[in-house]
């Protein structure tokens, strides 16, 4: 009798924690993975620079491809995949900064 008219029947449930800082550590390891495993070599040239770009470029399009797929698919990874996005966003901008300073460094 003296309980709340607006009380819901139903459990709350929590929300969804989002995974953005595993996912962006993952990503950022990858990408200094290959911007050392390309630094490696002695090359003068253009070679190791492009290299760099057109991984920085796969990366963040592969991060956004499947980013927006589980962001769109299901209900269940979402978080997930808007983590994923936004990886591949700041991926593509702090890839190409350093992929542009590594080519000042060594040239």
């Amino acid at each position: 009798m003296h309980e709340p008219l607006d009380q819901s029947t139903h459990p709350h449930e929590p929300p969804q924690k989002m995974p953005l800082g595993k996912v962006v550590l993952i990503n950022f390891g990858i990408m200094l993975f290959y911007l050392a495993v390309t630094g490696i070599g002695k090359g003068h040239d253009y070679g190791p620079i492009l290299l760099d770009a057109m991984a920085i470029v796969a990366q963040t399009g592969i991060n956004l491809i499947v980013g927006l797929v589980l962001t769109i698919g299901s209900t269940h990874h979402k978080p997930l995949g808007k983590a994923m996005m936004l990886a591949g966003l700041l991926v593509g901008v702090i890839g190409f900064g350093a992929c542009l300073g590594k080519y000042s460094a060594f040239n």
